[in-house]
């Protein structure tokens, strides 16, 4: 393979025209040789057309996907894209300007590499009046570098992988609403596949701000951990355990400037696992997971 390989760098988006236009100019600006790279849209089925949003992106395919689900979106993507490389990431982030570049470069640094997973900078709207959710969102969302050394997957946000890799692999299961990248990762794990982070391949991921938000956000999640692995009785029980360690670890980040927000921060914890007891209890009644 090249140094310069084609790649297909896929964005599904949902109702999100403002965030998915910021997306499409930094990728638009990316160092990597311009004649080498594609953007793939995929329309998940939102309220309004996105063609006046995308048309500005002369190197842009914008098509659809009627299933609900960013997985399917991501494997519509998949079945148009023409790259070598695969690079994901989502209608809300930022890449850097040589995203592209530093990830394709980590990815084609190692034989037998089956993924790479980038960093994500979780950002507030206003720093310096950070909400207490922006402020839990940004130490503990989307850590990527656990993602890839402990929990053996890479988070879409941020993805470079090989066509050569789904060839073997298979697509991700486009029936899940969430943890479809866990899954995907878990499968490339298994078939021995080196999995690597690039610290240097950077994307910015605006925080969420409100309890409403996040809660959403919790409820997607459990409902891909939900599909992925019923959750037994002690798991359910141990739900509702207060979460000591994971505050005490928010409390020692150095991203944290005071103690009134190691203390919101905290809090937010709590409210992130009582979310997770309630959603995990709405699905073993029966009910369908969330979007």
């Amino acid at each position: 393979m090249t140094a310069h390989p084609f790649v297909s760098v896929i964005v599904p988006v949902y109702n999100d025209p403002d965030r998915l236009q910021l997306c499409l100019r930094a990728l638009e600006g990316q160092t990597y040789p311009p004649g080498l790279y594609e953007i793939v849209v995929i329309d998940n089925g939102s309220d309004e057309s996105l063609a006046p949003h995308v048309e500005e992106s002369s190197r842009t395919l914008l098509c659809s996907e009627e299933h609900p689900g960013s997985y399917a979106a991501r494997n519509r993507g998949l079945s148009l894209a023409r790259g070598e490389v695969i690079a994901f990431t989502d209608a809300d982030c930022i890449p850097a300007s040589d995203w592209i570049e530093r990830g394709v470069a980590r990815l084609l640094s190692s034989p037998d590499c089956g993924l790479v997973a980038g960093r994500v900078e979780v950002f507030a709207e206003d720093r310096e009046r950070a909400t207490a959710v922006e402020l839990y969102e940004m130490i503990t969302y989307l850590q990527q570098k656990k993602h890839v050394e402990v929990e053996r997957f890479g988070a879409t946000a941020n993805l470079f992988t090989l066509r050569s890799v789904f060839d073997r692999v298979g697509t991700f299961n486009g029936a899940m609403m969430s943890g479809g990248d866990v899954e995907w990762g878990h499968r490339v794990s298994a078939l021995g596949y080196k999995m690597l982070y690039a610290d240097d391949a950077v994307v910015s991921h605006p925080a969420r701000r409100t309890f409403a938000q996040l809660s959403r956000r919790v409820a997607r999640i459990v409902g891909g951990s939900y599909a992925l692995k019923k959750i037994g009785a002690l798991s359910l029980v141990a739900t509702f355990l207060p979460p000591v360690r994971y505050p005490l670890a928010i409390w020692r980040d150095p991203k944290l400037k005071s103690l009134r927000e190691r203390s919101e921060a905290a809090g937010v914890a709590f409210f992130d696992r009582y979310v997770q007891a309630w959603e995990t209890l709405r699905l073993a009644s029966g009910r369908s997971p969330r979007r």
